[in-house]
């Protein structure tokens, strides 16, 4: 598109150039003329041929969080060769052994950088079980370091402000998963995560976005081994319930299970509600509740139930 600038052409008199951002030049849209050359060049300092496979670059990788000095040092490694590919005596083999290992020493001197590393290394471990992606984990680790900065840490386990962290950060991205959930993989009691994630939301002055229980369809469908039809009807249910403004301050997991109840059961499913609640993971109560209200507010009604089975009911697991 041609911008207007404060300058006119001196070939065709135009005053509508186009600005290119990778030659960095400014070129008038009547006659094609370059009016100025910026001087900054952007691009590499070198050329790439085919075949070519020497890494010309300068930079190593991004900081990240999930290091406990963000790859800002360097390490001493255990090649036993020098920069220019010479068998290292050994002598000098002892000396540099004994280098790496003070280095490794003194890069968890503190208390504080002992505690940040070990707890790198669990929030990676839960990563793990939980499948989260590493921006999630970066985020996590971020609030991590912040607690531990004000001190929020002192006389907490570690494993519980971790989870704590990580919870966040995928209430953050809005990615689907359970205080319940997180909590058995963190092998943590529910209610101390859920007092650790209290008070990392009150110091760290941390707005939480509401939860919308559309991201939990999916998989408690899954998980009960329903068709993909049961998640267009329960996704209407709860649209129905937003637009009647009953899911304030309702358990959003408890209301995809009883949305996806009465979706099943609209579409002849024969499944109960404690097959919900264990595709769910939460309690038969929860969905016995959540499905009265829906009921009352929306006039929802169990039509008759067929033969026609879901594939798979999952067991709740211990």
């Amino acid at each position: 598109m041609s911008e207007v600038f404060d300058q006119v052409c001196p070939v065709c008199g135009s005053k509508k150039f186009i600005f290119d951002r990778n030659k960095r030049e400014l070129i008038c849209t009547g006659c094609g003329y370059v009016i100025a050359v910026m001087d900054i060049e952007t691009g590499p300092e070198w050329r790439s041929f085919e075949g070519d496979e020497v890494d010309r670059s300068r930079v190593g990788l991004p900081p990240s969080y999930l290091l406990q000095d963000k790859g800002l040092s360097t390490i001493i490694t255990a090649s036993d060769e020098d920069s220019l590919g010479r068998q290292i005596d050994i002598k000098k083999k002892r000396d540099f052994n004994r280098l790496r290992k003070w280095q490794q020493r003194i890069s968890a001197y503190s208390s504080i950088e002992r505690n940040l590393q070990n707890a790198i290394t669990y929030l990676n471990q839960l990563g793990d079980k939980l499948n989260v992606p590493r921006p999630i984990l970066e985020h996590a680790a971020y609030l991590y370091r912040k607690a531990l900065k004000m001190d929020l840490v002192r006389g907490r386990a570690i494993n519980s402000i971790v989870a704590a962290a990580l919870y966040i950060a995928l209430r953050h991205y809005g990615t689907p998963r359970t205080i319940k959930s997180v909590a058995r993989a963190a092998g943590v009691d529910k209610k101390e995560l859920g007092r650790c994630y209290r008070l990392l939301v009150r110091e760290l002055r941390i707005k939480m976005p509401v939860i919308d229980p559309v991201q939990y369809i999916r998989r408690i469908v899954s998980a009960a081994g329903l068709d993909d039809k049961v998640i267009l009807e329960a996704e209407n249910i709860i649209k129905l319930a937003k637009e009647k403004k009953i899911t304030a301050g309702k358990d959003p997991v408890g209301l995809a299970a009883a949305a996806v109840y009465f979706a099943a059961s609209k579409l002849g499913y024969k499944i109960t509600q404690r097959d919900i609640a264990l595709a769910a993971d939460i309690t038969e109560v929860t969905v016995r509740n959540r499905c009265k209200s829906l009921a009352e507010e929306l006039g929802l009604e169990e039509p008759q139930k067929t033969e026609k089975r879901p594939k798979r009911i999952i067991q709740k697991t211990t």
